[in-house]
């Protein structure tokens, strides 16, 4: 289902910018370009920054009391604050691994 979603944001991607450059090179803005490279980008990077990651090792990161069931991947979440910071990540529980 995610290979899917990916699949339909790259392909729109594509079509998106050949249509900006098509429209960029008979005189119109760069605009619809610049649109359908964002997406192609967004597809592209979303495996990496998009999905719970691993335990995070630097900063004053400590894990807290808020869990979820992530609804794309059915895997335990558990949300870890970094109070220097005050950023949040989400980060999957391993099957062993659970409290």
């Amino acid at each position: 289902m995610i290979a899917a979603w990916r699949q339909w944001a790259l392909a729109a991607g594509l079509l998106i910018a050949i249509g900006g450059i098509a429209v960029f090179a008979s005189g119109g803005g760069p605009v619809l370009m610049i649109v359908g490279v964002v997406v192609l980008v967004t597809a592209a990077i979303e495996p990496i920054y998009g999905r719970p990651g691993t335990r995070p090792h630097d900063g004053q990161w400590r894990p807290t009391d808020e869990k979820f069931v992530d609804p794309e991947t059915g895997k335990l979440v558990t949300v870890w604050f970094d109070s220097a910071s005050g950023e949040r990540r989400y980060v999957a529980e391993e099957p062993n691994n659970r409290t």
